[in-house]
């Protein structure tokens, strides 16, 4: 049984990430909060307690490496690192201000805690495939955590990076689909299902779960790997702008100005939804 204390402070954080992903939206011409908040209950149980993962050395060898293929939900990845304490709170200020470190999309050059730079999608399985197999030739015990979005498993580049994370027998390897069944403006142009399927298929160890039922996301995190000598998948199904209703699947959010007042009602909505 997973200690309900745990349960409980890991959705604190994720109610942390998702209120600083809206303040920090304010600072932008322009910005991916709902794919953002899509993914805060994930990206809090990988950073807060499942990855291994030292916020004073984060180049640290034996680290798990954690991959956000799914590049504009990036505000997810900048917040979880100033929570823990490897950017700081004035440095997250900065987000895609001129001259600044912080991007619409994560950079490994200039932001310490990001292992890879991403946002052209369909790109981070084939990088983590490349992790995996240096960290098995190398005797290594580090795992790679990769969250994709859905809309971007339309890329042909994700099945062959599947492909061969399988003909490896990489499971050291886990991925997570942020579920949420929307893409820019439209829902998915290539449907998906069946998702679960499709990754069996490629010779995956896959599950389904619910991707802000943090008690599920932990359990089923903790499992990894499901199979000896298969990568992991997970499907999570979430929903884009959860936290904030007025955004919640709704195509207006995808990517746009957020001024004082929409900042104003939206961390109300945070506050009613998370008490």
């Amino acid at each position: 049984m997973i200690d309900k204390n745990i349960i409980k402070n890991l959705e604190k954080k994720s109610k942390e990430l998702r209120k600083l992903i809206v303040e920090t939206a304010g600072l932008a011409p322009a910005a991916h909060v709902p794919s953002a908040l899509s993914a805060a209950d994930l990206v809090a149980a990988l950073y807060f307690h499942i990855m291994e993962y030292d916020p004073q050395n984060p180049k640290w060898e034996g680290r798990d490496r954690f991959i956000l293929s799914a590049g504009h939900k990036a505000l997810v990845q900048y917040v979880a690192l100033t929570l823990k304490g490897v950017i700081s709170k004035e440095k997250l200020d900065t987000f895609e201000c001129h001259n600044s470190s912080l991007g619409g999309h994560p950079c490994h050059k200039t932001c310490e805690g990001v292992e890879v730079s991403t946002g052209s999608l369909g790109h981070g399985l084939s990088i983590a495939s490349g992790m995996a197999y240096a960290a098995k030739s190398e005797n290594k015990n580090y795992r790679i955590f990769v969250i994709l979005g859905d809309g971007e498993c339309n890329e042909g580049s994700v099945w062959e990076a599947a492909m061969s994370a399988s003909l490896f027998k990489q499971d050291n390897i886990v991925a997570i689909v942020d579920y949420n069944k929307n893409s820019v403006a439209y829902p998915i142009s290539m449907p998906m299902e069946p998702f679960i399927d499709k990754w069996k298929s490629f010779g995956w160890a896959c599950t389904e779960i619910d991707g802000h039922n943090m008690e599920q996301i932990v359990t089923t995190l903790e499992k990894v790997p499901f199979e000896k000598g298969k990568p992991s998948a997970i499907v999570a199904n979430t929903i884009k702008g959860k936290g904030v209703p007025f955004a919640e699947n709704n195509p207006k959010w995808h990517s746009s100005n957020w001024n004082k007042e929409i900042i104003q009602k939206a961390l109300q909505e945070i506050e009613t939804t998370y008490q």
